[in-house]
């Protein structure tokens, strides 16, 4: 339906078809929508800072190229023989697309009673659609399957239709990463290569909980690729690790970074961010939702992830980039049949992936409170 303005017998009215004005909106708006999904959780902040954010062509899914052996070097003299065998270290980690999508309806009503702001109309409706895409991405980033009874490993799976969503970073970087887990269609139990850092906390003072963050971060920090640059911790154990490194070094504000735009602490040049959606690994227990927020005290012990986000890459098709689905006709708002409304949904094509899980790491078993030192 349109909405005309002015009156029918005017020589000149003006227009307005609801179904291109949501889509030119939305693709107007869709680079802002993107950065508003990763500034509601600091792992995509980090993913789209770092232009990990990458489009991909279509195809039957993604393959991401990975090398976990170098070829042989060695010294030679004169006119000695060299070697000319080849090392069979190169393989690609496979992920399946995702999709996912967000309604975006109005009534007719509510089309005649705002006939002088139509624009306000369709924004309100977009961030509507906006607000739903970002709390789906963090719930299946964060927390996979386990919302629904499942596995924080596996990843959420709709109840309505049976489609899985994005992999989960409880997959990604894993708690028991010699468990049997498939991983970008790679088993990691018979892959040594393959396999994050891991580190079961047994802390109970502050001095030895900060050992341990050494620990885990230095093993996933070694060999080439650079260190670990981000650390999602639950409210809990964020807290301590602050008071931890407070009782070491009684650091001042000048370890927070101001214009990081989370709660965060700067400590062995990476940021630990405070996330409320982060699980209890251990226990597999994700936390209780109070006003939109995960309450810490629903975990029994706490989790960091320690993230290099250089391995990482959320691919999506380019065709199917927060865009308005068409009909045939290319129309991107329809009737329901029995319904005197019109509907439409923004949708998202892609998966999160990574190809070095080797420089990822996780602690797992923080209590809840610890001692002096």
């Amino acid at each position: 339906m349109s909405v005309t303005f002015g009156n029918a017998s005017a020589p000149s009215q003006v227009t307005t078809n609801l179904d291109s004005l949501f889509g030119l909106s939305l693709a107007a708006y869709r680079k802002e929508l993107i950065d508003n999904i990763g500034a509601t959780n600091a792992f995509f902040f980090e993913i789209l800072r770092k232009d990990l954010y990458e489009g991909q062509d279509g195809g039957t899914y993604i393959q991401i190229p990975l090398m976990y052996a170098l070829q042989t070097a060695d010294s030679y003299d004169g006119y000695d023989e060299l070697s000319t065998v080849p090392v069979d270290g190169i393989t690609d980690a496979i992920y399946q697309w995702r999709q996912c999508a967000a309604a975006i309806a109005y009534s007719m009503k509510e089309v005649k009673q705002n006939k002088q702001k139509l624009v306000d109309l369709v924004r309100s409706r977009i961030k509507q659609a906006e607000m739903g895409l970002q709390e789906f991405f963090a719930q299946s980033l964060m927390w996979g399957a386990a919302s629904q009874g499942g596995a924080l490993t596996a990843p959420y799976v709709s109840t309505v239709n049976g489609s899985s969503s994005i992999e989960p970073i409880s997959e990604l970087i894993a708690y028991s990463p010699t468990a049997s887990l498939t991983v970008g269609n790679i088993a990691q139990s018979t892959n040594t290569w393959w396999q994050n850092k891991t580190l079961t906390s047994a802390a109970t003072g502050y001095d030895a909980f900060l050992l341990e963050v050494d620990q885990i971060f230095n093993r996933a920090s070694l060999g080439t690729g650079g260190k670990v640059k981000l650390v999602l911790m639950d409210e809990t154990t964020y807290e301590l690790m602050v008071h931890a490194v407070y009782q070491k070094y009684r650091y001042t504000e000048d370890r927070v970074d101001e214009a990081y735009p989370f709660e965060n602490i700067k400590y062995k040049g990476a940021h630990f961010v405070m996330d409320d959606k982060v699980p209890d690994v251990k226990n597999s227990i994700i936390p209780t939702l109070q006003g939109g927020a995960g309450q810490p005290s629903s975990l029994t012990n706490g989790t960091g992830f320690f993230i290099n986000p250089e391995f990482f890459k959320m691919v999506y098709e380019e065709d199917s980039d927060f865009k308005m689905l068409e009909d045939d006709n290319g129309k991107t708002m329809f009737k329901p049949v029995n319904g005197d409304s019109r509907v439409g949904h923004v949708a998202w094509m892609g998966n999160l992936t990574c190809d070095n899980r080797r420089k990822q790491g996780v602690i797992g078993g923080v209590a809840r409170t610890l001692t002096t030192p």
